[in-house]
């Protein structure tokens, strides 16, 4: 099989991938910044690890090394994205590596929002690079309600930073890790497509309140969090002025518009029914955060 650098790899995002990867046989080369993070890693079933910082240019190339196929899942918000990017494909170009995985975000069109924007500065660098590539775009995650489910259970109410109302095609994390997986370890079916990732249903904050209160036996209550209750919580949790802003402006935008999509293509990658949000509810409640 052949070896897969995964970037990003000690984050949530990046675990998921490296454990679905090696699940499905893949040879995985964890891309990490320091090597106390090796042993959750290798446990998840990398079989070798590489140091180094997204934007030095000779960690890349040390890293992409005897790599046959990468997938980027790049740093949250950074405002290097681009330039990241544009780094790695040179790298991955230079060392012969076949094939990218690009993991972006759904609707990059979206360009008020930074984070989408850049996303979409990257795919086009990567379109025009020549490099063999598959995008990936995934949308909100299910996971996100991880950080406040324990907060939840203790108050009875589910808060989010934007309206109750506006709907969201919440997706599955460990859905979109299976089909990055799929796509890494099959890229002759793969390459040059670009894929939408969306959940199955359109829910409200309301709606994903509802589908708990029915799960735990009591009323859960939805409630908008202000964004200067965000703004403390991130500076609490070491976020910098430019993390801040951008959590601040991707929240307002999505309170506006909401972020819809079709799962049709998660559904035909996966070959089954994607996860809906009863059925992550009901594992989190019997798992709590290991779900």
């Amino acid at each position: 099989m052949a070896k897969i650098l995964i970037t990003g790899a000690h984050g949530r995002t990046g675990r998921s991938v490296v454990s679905a990867i090696a699940q499905r046989g893949g040879s995985v080369r964890a891309f990490l910044r320091s090597e106390v993070q090796w042993p959750v890693l290798k446990d998840l079933g990398a079989s070798d690890y590489a140091i180094g910082d997204l934007e030095d240019s000779l960690a890349l190339q040390a890293a992409v090394k005897g790599c046959e196929a990468v997938v980027h899942i790049g740093p949250p918000m950074h405002p290097r994205e681009v330039e990241i990017t544009k780094s790695l494909v040179k790298s991955s170009l230079d060392q012969g590596v076949g094939h990218l995985v690009y993991y972006s975000v759904m609707h990059t069109l979206r360009r008020e929002v930074r984070h989408h924007r850049l996303k979409l500065d990257a795919e086009e660098a990567i379109v025009e690079s020549g490099m063999p590539y598959t995008i990936l775009q995934p949308i909100r995650y299910m996971q996100h309600l991880e950080p406040i489910w324990a907060k939840l259970l203790d108050t009875g109410v589910h808060a989010m930073p934007f309206n109750t109302k506006v709907k969201f095609n919440v997706v599955d994390l460990k859905d979109l890790a299976e089909v990055t997986a799929i796509v890494a370890t099959n890229p002759a079916l793969h390459t040059y497509a670009i894929y939408e990732l969306a959940g199955p249903e359109a829910l409200s904050q309301s709606d994903m309140a509802g589908i708990i209160s029915r799960i735990l036996g009591r009323p859960i209550t939805a409630m908008q969090v202000s964004l200067e209750d965000l703004e403390a919580k991130a500076r609490k949790n070491g976020a910098d002025d430019d993390r801040v802003e951008q959590m601040k402006v991707m929240n307002q935008h999505y309170d506006r518009y909401g972020f819809l999509g079709n799962s049709n293509i998660l559904r035909w990658i996966l070959g089954r029914e994607p996860s809906g949000y009863e059925d992550y509810v009901r594992r989190i409640a019997k798992h709590g955060n290991r779900a």
